[in-house]
């Protein structure tokens, strides 16, 4: 009996071990305590209702994916963007876009015309460490490379792109254009397979240089597959691309983001009967959320489109012309979501400090440290910022130099914390750190000093004086 238990003993050992060195091996704190759900916006100011979406339920920093256009590079304007989105609990995914052109197609990007976009993108204060780009857009149809379809031409150019994004900042986080799984071989289109085995001819090696996956996970063909379909042209869809990219060599296990995907409701300017009534996409919705919320490999969904009421994409906007819902909206809006703490650059500067660097034994003194915010973060937000200074021996007493409860400090801004200062009963140098500046500061008995100026002065005064002869 005792060697039956010390069996069963051994053997649970044995696995506890198993296990924990599995999950040491394959858990990554990028897949770790996120919300996953997103939506596509088209404007800025959609990020208010957008937020309201995806932090609903539990949920925070949830994702909006938007596009950026060549012709549209006001940093002002997305400089601003950032800033709601840092307030707004948003984690943005930026899609880059050209121009269109009189004829309708999104021109070509050019080689020569890329360093543009590290340059304008690394200039923004981004609001978390994490900075997801995504380069261009379904190349796979002619329409979005203007007018032709050149997958070797598209694997230069996102070869390209990582190389000058990563060169000028590492935290960009790169995903490929999403492709149009449910296209073939046509004149203006192209299988993903054939388009995939392209690229990966034309640059060996160029899926393992992406940190995440895009994927298109629409439920074709016409929109109108089930939640419950697996494989191309699904809502698991990225299941199939990821085992195509694994022919193609692919070493990586990369994160997904499935950054356009839903249905499309009958109800829109001109009714269409092909699709499902928005009640039976909002069932289906929640559904696909289940299946996606359970693959640890999915990292972000953003549906398409939040806020479209016109045609062309009428059947996918969630809100109407008068900004009232459809059943998507809510049904998504009811979803137990995940509160996520995303990583975030929590730098600040010491601009002044006012203090006097002499001061007597057994002396209390107020002073001030000024400090700029020159991070992502919003001190004071999750925790109360809290400044150490540091010392050597001996120490001087310092009072805590913290924000005030509830005050919050964005990028960019200063702000002043009040602080008291004790001196003991030596005479002493002290050594005190404030950020990245250092102080000496010298403390002296009064009668010390008193009887070391006299002593000076009667040696003045007893020293011989030259003659004027």
């Amino acid at each position: 009996m005792v060697k039956i238990v010390v069996k069963k003993i051994f053997f649970k050992i044995l696995v506890f071990f198993f296990f924990s060195s599995y999950l040491a091996a394959n858990y990554s704190p990028a897949w770790a305590f996120n919300n996953k759900i997103g939506i596509h916006i088209l404007e800025p100011h959609d990020l208010n209702k957008a937020a309201q979406l995806v932090n609903s339920s539990g949920g925070d920093w949830g994702y909006a994916t938007i596009v950026i256009r060549e012709d549209d590079l006001d940093h002002g304007k997305w400089q601003k963007f950032f800033d709601d989105c840092r307030q707004q609990h948003l984690i943005p995914i930026v899609r880059l876009a050209t121009r269109m052109l009189p004829s309708g197609f999104w021109a070509k990007p050019q080689l020569n015309e890329l360093a543009k976009w590290p340059q304008f993108l690394n200039s923004l204060n981004w609001p978390v460490k994490q900075q997801i780009v995504i380069i261009f857009n379904e190349p796979n149809h002619s329409q979005e490379w203007g007018g032709e379809i050149n997958p070797q031409e598209y694997a230069l150019v996102l070869n390209q792109m990582i190389n000058l994004l990563k060169a000028v900042n590492e935290n960009f986080f790169i995903l490929p254009a999403g492709l149009d799984q449910a296209a073939s071989r046509t004149k203006n289109t192209l299988d993903e397979v054939s388009f995939l085995q392209a690229m990966a001819k034309t640059v060996p090696g160029i899926f393992d240089k992406l940190d995440g996956w895009s994927s298109h996970s629409y439920p074709n063909h016409g929109f109108v597959g089930l939640p419950v379909d697996k494989g191309k042209a699904t809502i698991q869809g990225y299941e199939w691309e990821l085992a195509i990219l694994k022919q193609l060599g692919l070493k990586k296990e990369l994160p997904v983001y499935i950054t356009e995907t839903g249905w499309p409701h009958q109800e829109g300017v001109s009714p269409n009967s092909q699709f499902y009534q928005s009640e039976k996409v909002a069932l289906f919705l929640e559904k696909a959320f289940k299946v996606w919320q359970e693959n640890d490999q999915v990292q972000a969904i953003t549906p398409f489109v939040l806020n479209y009421p016109l045609p062309p994409f009428d059947h996918f906007s969630w809100l109407r012309d008068d900004k009232t819902h459809y059943s998507q909206f809510d049904q998504v809006l009811g979803i137990s979501k995940s509160k996520a703490e995303p990583e975030q650059v929590q730098n600040y500067q010491v601009v002044k400090v006012n203090l006097i660097d002499i001061l007597p034994t057994n002396y209390s003194y107020s002073g001030e440290i000024v400090i700029k915010n020159t991070g992502q973060w919003i001190m004071g937000e999750r925790e109360n910022f809290l400044l150490e200074p540091e010392q050597t021996e001996p120490k001087l007493q310092i009072s805590e130099l913290k924000l005030p409860q509830g005050k919050f400090v964005l990028p960019g801004e200063e702000t002043a914390l009040n602080f008291t200062l004790k001196t003991g009963s030596q005479s002493a140098e002290y050594h005190l750190k404030l950020g990245n500046n250092e102080y000496k500061i010298y403390v002296f008995k009064p009668w010390d000093l008193f009887q070391r100026i006299t002593s000076f002065f009667s040696q003045v005064k007893r020293a011989p004086r030259e003659q004027p002869w």
